[in-house]
């Protein structure tokens, strides 16, 4: 990996500070891109002590102005990126909106990484072959899939004042959905352009800060989860981090796309996920929100 640039929201903690950490022993440039600028900047000064090199870029990534920062700011900086890892996500029981609005699992986990990978697009495409990897979850199928008339998550909370561990599930869900009906779209639309997209899911209840806002018996359950999971070595950042590097290094996989691994072997998506008309449908609403990608499809030879 000497040469080469790789991005990864989310990069300052769980398995994005993992395949940080494994890619840059591995000689990789790194662009670690977080909210936790402590947690950020310590990676940052533990790669480049090995022998690859990074950097810290602090970023909130439900602001979409933040978003188009960060953006002009990497293409500034930078002549190439070959791997970008569109990996921040978040559960939370509590209700938040950003300041343009959006609730927040669908600003950090869906919006933000749509309108970063877009802005980045010619950067990667300047740089094939060149790999995005979006990070998605089995939680993609523990649902009933989105719900157009309530895209922002407004009625999944009953009560918009008061925590709820079943909405945050329910947005999760979604969230991991559109991941998914991203990756197969944007498939289609890089068709011959040597760029890649593929989608991970870490497997069960990997032991990451991502669940630390849950609450009550749900916040014990998953201490106990997480803990057995640990003493086991099933659930570890580590583990999940071995396909994140897969995917962005291994030859074999430099031509494929549109395809959902999980601990490092291909795994199938719902038939939700394959579903054209809602694909379509959300990829229509995040191009009026962000205001970037092409509601219709280009032609592909």
């Amino acid at each position: 990996m000497r040469g080469k640039t790789v991005l990864i929201t989310g990069g300052a903690r769980g398995m994005g500070r993992e395949t940080a950490r494994m890619l840059g022993a591995m000689g990789a440039h790194i662009v670690i891109v977080d909210w936790e600028g402590e947690a950020g900047t310590r990676l940052r000064d533990e790669i480049n002590a090995g022998p690859g090199s990074a950097e810290f870029c602090f970023c909130e990534l439900t602001c979409m102005g933040a978003v188009r920062e960060l953006a002009a700011n990497l293409i500034k900086a930078h002549e190439r990126l070959d791997v970008l890892f569109c990996n921040a996500g978040i559960t939370d029981p509590v209700r938040r909106v950003t300041p343009e609005g959006y609730e927040h699992h669908v600003a950090t986990c869906h919006l933000a990484h749509f309108l970063l990978t877009h802005l980045l697009l010619d950067l990667l495409k300047q740089s094939t072959p060149s790999r995005i990897i979006m990070i998605s979850s089995e939680a993609h199928k523990a649902g009933d899939g989105l719900d157009f008339d309530d895209l922002n998550n407004e009625l999944i909370w009953k009560d918009h004042s008061k925590p709820s561990n079943s909405a945050s599930f329910t947005a999760y869900h979604r969230a991991k959905l559109s991941n998914l009906y991203f990756m197969y779209e944007m498939a289609e639309r890089l068709t011959g352009s040597g760029v890649t997209i593929n989608a991970i899911s870490p497997g069960f209840f990997v032991n990451t800060s991502i669940y630390r806002n849950l609450t009550g018996v749900f916040m014990l359950g998953a201490k106990i989860v997480f803990g057995a999971g640990t003493l086991f070595g099933w659930n570890t950042p580590q583990r999940s981090a071995k396909t994140y590097v897969k995917l962005a290094t291994d030859p074999d996989l430099q031509t494929t796309t549109a395809t959902y691994f999980e601990h490092e072997k291909v795994k199938a998506t719902s038939d939700l996920a394959k579903a054209l008309e809602p694909r379509k449908q959300l990829w229509e609403w995040s191009v009026r929100q962000t205001g970037v990608g092409s509601a219709v499809a280009p032609n592909v030879e």
